[in-house]
């Protein structure tokens, strides 16, 4: 089962995820799995032995996955039914025993130890080509196993089939098909104690319950890689060169870190060309800004604003022309008042002579400072008079501050037009225009007259006068300002932008700096690296021999990390894939064994484990949304039932031909043995399935007899493993009476037998009566009171008998088959108790010695009344 389950794993490798040497090591695995499959992960067994093989047959293991499962190969037609079984020698079989399989259902009894288990097994090594219980004992050849321990010998088992076209063919073992018709007890049993383990093996077990343990087993056997340990991923050589390469540690830095600072600078320098706008490379910045060998922008700005422009003058003809207008104001203002004076000047001698008169107050209060008479027989106070007169001539003194003004602005304004005349006077470039104004300059140190200011009006006979000239000098000198400013102005964008690509070049000059120190670590790191080289270069050669060993150690240790991470990826998706879509079936199952439990014990649904940590939970009908952990509620028997459901779902859902059940009693309570009885024979689960059962118990052989009726107990094979004699070969015996109570009394009434025919039929009769009860029930029936003897008495067969052909009589309600049930009770009870047929049914069971002989005729009315009742409730 570990090869058939590895082969299915092997047909996922074909998606991308898997690597050309994960499908290497993967054939390389199936190749050796007899060896590779004993060996786990104590002290590294099994990974050392992979390492080994793998470095024998890396080259030439095949990277195709051409190995294919069972289904993929078998073409022959599906099978319906099995129909024979040779086997032997054989696990118990010594010699060749043949058994007759083509019924719908084939039942094997016999005691403990008496070989049903070597039955099954052949059952199981026909069908799937091996047996889990070999591999469950670590057999490494499963042939030895299989050998019969007294003959030593073994030879295969052979197993027919009729085909879906109807035709007899040998079956071919494929375990891809046939490994859910199998029913183990083994299998429950561990299933049965989930609650002893943790949730995160919970969903091992699902596993387990299918047999797939020895597969988890097996997968688990792989550590998680193959590292240093056992095999050379780095190169003896390698790691020698390594240790003494530690005192490059520095200078490969050096490389590394100055390499990594390059591009960085790279992007520095980028980014400044591009941060100018220019659309130019580093260097093709570097060489527009210029250097010492070839100037480029900067030296152009800087020859450009090292030009020394003159000065302004600061001369304009307006302000000229102000002056003269301010000037010629000036003196209008004081020729009016010079007229108005005048024709005041009596009043202003008066002004003057008070104004005296004044002033002489100081040293002169007591006495008149004119006539020195003493001021207290004067007639009038002179220094009051010259007060009061004062205050009269006020007007007079205005009119003199007034012409005091006038007279200084219009000096005021001939200095300033004198100023201009000198500024204008000045040589400057270019301008040789100021012959005529030369002339009236003044010496230094010397005031301008009004008299100048009217020469300069003065007309002379030349072309211009003095102011003309003047005026045309200004104009021409406030057009040569005009142009100076015009080239400073034209000069700030320039010191600007000077200014900008001095940054710009300093910025250059870091970069550049960084670029040298960075670039000769580089080539001084190099150097020293390619003096280590020159004296290590035996060494070098010999780690380069080794590379493609430890390249192929490399791969082998990537393939198994890779292999071995999928591998328990799909041992732990496998419990998901095995109950996927189960649940409604496992649901419908665990209801059908516990029919006869309370509705409330009924579940509506089921949550199975399919990933590590999750549990199986359950909801009640009563309450269907609410989920329940199945460990804590459920009893074990219940938790068998739910196991047993999974796995008859399973066979269900695969459409499995066959359904082999390896001793049910055991695997099962006897709570539930009744209910599962009816799953299997009574309801539509496995109509068109092909039913192999092995027990121990002849209880449950005989009850399963009794269940199945009359008529498919008359077309099933029944078989008895008698306890071993002296031979050491398992006992066969083909079952010469039927178990089946009505069939056996048929028989033996056919054969003349009426003792035990009766007995037969009272026996049948028992087990009848709870069947036409459960029939009346399911047609519609309420409850049938009977009366008791005593509190443990069991109930009285004639009692229940009479009242269940009493309910059928008086039924108001449909029933099908009513009057021929309700007859035949009456043929075999009578009227009473000592009725002929009633008589002869009791008579039969009981021994007695000298009694009268039965009468066929009564026992064949007894016979025929029970196959009908037979076939009514069938």
């Amino acid at each position: 089962m570990i090869r058939n389950e590895y082969v299915r794993f092997m047909q996922t490798l074909s998606a991308p995820s898997a690597t050309d040497d994960v499908r290497k090591l993967a054939n390389l695995f199936l190749d050796k799995l007899d060896i590779i499959q004993p060996l786990g992960t104590s002290q590294g067994q099994r990974v050392k032995k992979i390492t080994q093989l793998a470095q024998v047959d890396w080259k030439t293991l095949p990277i195709d996955i051409t190995v294919e499962t069972a289904s993929a190969i078998d073409n022959t037609p599906p099978i319906s039914r099995l129909t024979n079984l040779s086997v032997g020698p054989f696990r118990g079989f010594a010699r060749e025993e043949k058994f007759n399989l083509n019924s719908s259902l084939v039942l094997i009894y016999g005691p403990n130890g008496t070989g049903k288990s070597s039955f099954c097994e052949a059952l199981e090594y026909g069908l799937l080509g091996n047996v889990s219980e070999a591999e469950a004992k670590r057999f490494r050849s499963q042939d030895e196993y299989f050998k019969n321990a007294h003959t030593g010998k073994f030879t295969k088992p052979v197993i027919e089939a009729i085909n879906a076209e109807g035709i007899t063919q040998k079956v071919v073992a494929n375990e891809s098909i046939y490994r859910f018709c199998f029913v183990e007890k083994n299998r429950i049993d561990n299933f049965s104690r989930i609650a002893a383990h943790s949730p995160a093996r919970q969903t091992e077990l699902i596993s387990s319950l299918f047999g797939l343990d020895k597969f988890n087993d097996f997968v688990r056997g792989f550590s998680a890689d193959i590292d240093a340990r056992y095999i050379d991923l780095v190169g003896v050589n390698k790691k020698r060169l390594q240790e003494k390469q530690q005192t490059l540690l520095g200078q490969k830095q050096t490389i590394e870190n100055n390499t990594k600072e390059l591009v960085e600078l790279v992007v520095r320098e980028t980014k400044l060309a591009q941060s100018q706008n220019m659309q130019v490379t580093f260097s093709e910045m570097i060489s527009s800004l210029g250097t010492v060998e070839a100037p480029g922008k900067i030296s152009e700005l800087e020859n450009e604003l090292q030009k020394v422009l003159p000065s302004k003058t600061g001369l304009t003809l307006q302000e000229l022309l102000d002056l003269y207008e301010a000037i010629k104001c000036s003196d209008r203002g004081l020729t009016l008042k010079s007229l108005e004076l005048s024709k005041a000047s009596e009043g202003l001698s008066f002004k003057r002579l008070y104004t005296a008169i004044q002033s002489l107050q100081v040293n002169n209060q007591n006495y008149c400072p004119a006539c020195k008479t003493p001021l207290e027989i004067v007639t009038s106070d002179p220094f009051k008079l010259a007060a009061q007169e004062l205050e009269k001539l006020a007007h007079l003194t205005q009119m003199e501050n007034e012409y005091d003004q006038y007279e200084a602005s219009r000096r005021k304004g001939v200095e300033s037009v004198q100023r201009i005349l000198q500024v204008a006077c000045k040589s400057y470039d270019n301008m040789n225009d100021s012959e005529v104004l030369e002339a009236f300059l003044v010496p230094e140190g010397t005031q301008v007259s009004w008299e100048w200011w009217v020469s300069l009006h003065v007309d002379n006979g030349e072309a211009k006068t003095g102011w003309q000239a003047l005026k045309d000098r200004v104009l021409s000198l406030e057009s040569r300002d005009a142009q100076i400013h015009a080239e400073l102005l034209e000069r700030d964008p320039k010191q600007q932008e000077l200014n900008a690509l001095r940054q710009v070049a300093q910025q250059v000059l870091v970069l550049q700096t960084q670029r040298k120190g960075l670039e000769e670590g580089i080539q001084n790191a190099n150097a020293a690296i390619l003096e280590f080289d020159e004296e290590n270069e035996s060494l070098i050669s010999a780690v380069e021999d080794e590379v493609s060993t430890v390249q192929q150690n490399q791969e082998i240790s990537a393939a198994y990390a890779k292999i071995t991470t999928l591998l328990s990826a799909y041992k732990d998706q496998l419990p998901n894939q095995l109950v996927a879509d189960l649940g409604d079936n496992v649901v419908e199952l665990y209801n059908s064994f516990n029919r006869f439990d309370s509705d409330q014990d009924l579940i509506a649904s089921i949550k199975l484990p399919v990933a590590s940590g999750q549990r199986i939970e359950i909801s009640f009908q009563n309450n269907p949304g609410r989920y329940f952990d199945a460990l804590h509620i459920l009893s074990e028997g219940h938790i068998r039932c739910v196991g047993l459901a999974i796995l008859l779902a399973k066979n269900i859902r695969e459409n499995c031909p066959v359904l082999v059940f390896d001793d049910p009693v055991n695997a099962i309570d006897e709570e539930h043995r009744k209910a599962i009885r009816m799953t299997l024979f009574k309801d539509k689960f496995f109509n068109s399935t092909q039913i192999i059962i092995a027990c121990h118990g002849n209880e449950f052989f005989k009850d399963t007899h009794q269940i199945i009726g009359k008529e498919i107990a008359k077309k099933s094979e029944s078989y008895i493993f008698c306890s071993q004699t002296e031979e050491k070969h398992i006992q066969v015996s083909s079952l010469s009476r039927p178990i089946n109570y009505v069939l056996a009394a048929s028989t033996l009434n056919d054969q003349g037998e009426l003792r035990d025919a009766l007995m037969s039929a009272r026996r049948a009769l028992e087990e009848l009566c709870p069947r036409i009860w459960a029939y009346y029930n399911k047609h519609g029936g309420g409850p049938i009171s009977l009366l008791q003897r005593a509190p443990n008495a069991p109930i009285d067969l004639r009692s229940l008998a009479e009242k269940l052909a009493l309910e059928m009589e008086k039924a108001k309600f449909e029933i099908k088959n009513r009057e021929l049930i309700a007859t035949s009770l009456r043929t075999i009870l009578g009227p009473n108790g000592q009725h002929p047929h009633w008589v002869c049914l009791n008579k039969g069971t009981h021994e007695e010695e000298d009694r009268d002989e039965f009468e066929k005729t009564v026992v064949t009315e007894i016979v025929e009344a029970l196959l009908v009742l037979d076939k009514s409730t069938a």
